[in-house]
């Protein structure tokens, strides 16, 4: 049997999960609570068995404090949360403070919930392997980190700037493993974001924004939806996939997008949710997921490592379709995803850009890839 201690302290994925979740609420509910957030991934292996010693020394005051809840994430980091005033993370942070030496130190990180929500969120995400995290802002200062008239007028140049220049497109295609050519399937659409914000935000790091970054995909996508839905285009049409927001779907442009598709388009066209989307808004993508499976359209978990796609099943997600990120440690934990693997056509390997990734992806039964070593053996 588990303690009480124990069960309030989930490990890996499901902490990660638990930890966004608890984020949200106090977004919704606007309550406020301390965090302490300790960045063990960021140490270093060599630092790691000291300083997990004195983690778990400067911890056990916080696990026997009431309604304080910890969260062991997948990549080693923990995060501690508790209402105000918090006496014993304070207690924790300080200890750790006079204990840790002064490079260390630094992995140590208090601020508060709802103010920080977004950072919190980055380091869950990071912790899944989805992406680097910004740093947290001071404390006490919430939203996107430029006013309001710089965000309308980023909009402004935004639905006026060339879309081609800020967006890239790669086909995924299907691989034999007996040497036939590169078979393409669909054309991959996506927002190219270093161009988006150097033409429409100079200088400000979109990434360090989930809320700012959100926003402005809703407006690109949207641009993107009338594109492909020109008449135009639907001469010349091929098959086509683009992550979206799950808000994008209930806007006026997507609904204009849809009703103007030929009978049978919409099964052509795959709509990808980002693990970070779903995670942010769960309800939401949920509406949009059954409303898209409900028109007609392919959907896919977009971008996900490894860690992720493990935990969010096909069969929990109701998808069609995992965009697998490609990295050099996926063999390794290949077996984690036996739920998608086990499904014919079910899996695209992305981000390939060296043959191991290919050969991984065949041993595994994958057949549709895409990434840079894809397009060099199309152009050949």
């Amino acid at each position: 049997m588990r303690s009480e201690a124990e069960e309030a302290r989930p490990g890996g994925v499901r902490a990660a999960l638990d930890l966004a979740a608890l984020v949200r609420d106090c977004v919704a509910a606007d309550v406020v609570r301390q965090v302490l957030h300790l960045r063990l991934a960021g140490l270093g292996p060599g630092a790691a068995p000291r300083h997990q010693r004195l983690l778990r020394e400067a911890l056990e005051p916080v696990m026997a404090a009431a309604r304080t809840r910890v969260f062991e994430l997948p990549n080693g980091d923990v995060v501690a949360v508790a209402p105000p005033p918090a006496l014993a993370l304070d207690h924790a942070r300080q200890a750790l403070l006079g204990t840790l030496d002064a490079g260390a130190a630094a992995a140590v990180q208090a601020f508060r919930l709802p103010d920080c929500a977004a950072h919190l969120l980055a380091v869950t995400a990071e912790s899944l392997g989805l992406a680097e995290i910004p740093p947290p802002p001071p404390a006490g200062i919430a939203g996107p980190p430029i006013g309001s008239y710089d965000l309308a007028m980023a909009e402004r140049a935004l639905a006026q700037a060339d879309l081609g220049a800020m967006t890239t497109a790669q086909a995924v295609c299907r691989l034999d493993p007996e040497g036939e050519p590169a078979e393409a399937q669909w054309e991959d659409r996506r927002i190219a974001w270093g161009s988006l914000a150097e033409a429409v935000l100079p200088g400000i790091d979109i990434g360090a924004s989930s809320a700012l970054q959100r926003r402005l995909a809703r407006l690109a996508e949207t641009r993107l939806l009338a594109d492909i839905g020109r008449p135009a285009a639907q001469l010349d049409w091929r098959p086509v996939g683009l992550p979206v927001v799950p808000a994008t779907l209930a806007t006026p442009t997507f609904q204009r997008f849809d009703a103007g598709l030929p009978a049978g388009r919409r099964r052509e066209i795959t709509l990808g949710f980002r693990p970070a989307d779903i995670l942010a808004d769960p309800a939401g993508f949920a509406q949009a997921r059954d409303s898209a499976r409900m028109l007609g359209y392919r959907l896919a978990l977009d971008d996900a490592a490894v860690a992720v796609a493990a935990v969010l099943r096909p069969d929990r997600l109701g998808l069609d379709l995992l965009r697998l990120r490609w990295s050099a440690d996926l063999p390794l934990a290949g077996a984690a995803l036996q739920p998608w693997l086990a499904q014919p056509d079910a899996v695209v390997l992305v981000g390939v850009d060296r043959p191991a990734a290919i050969a991984w992806g065949w041993e595994a039964g994958i057949s549709l890839f895409q990434g840079p070593l894809v397009e060099r053996r199309r152009s050949h």
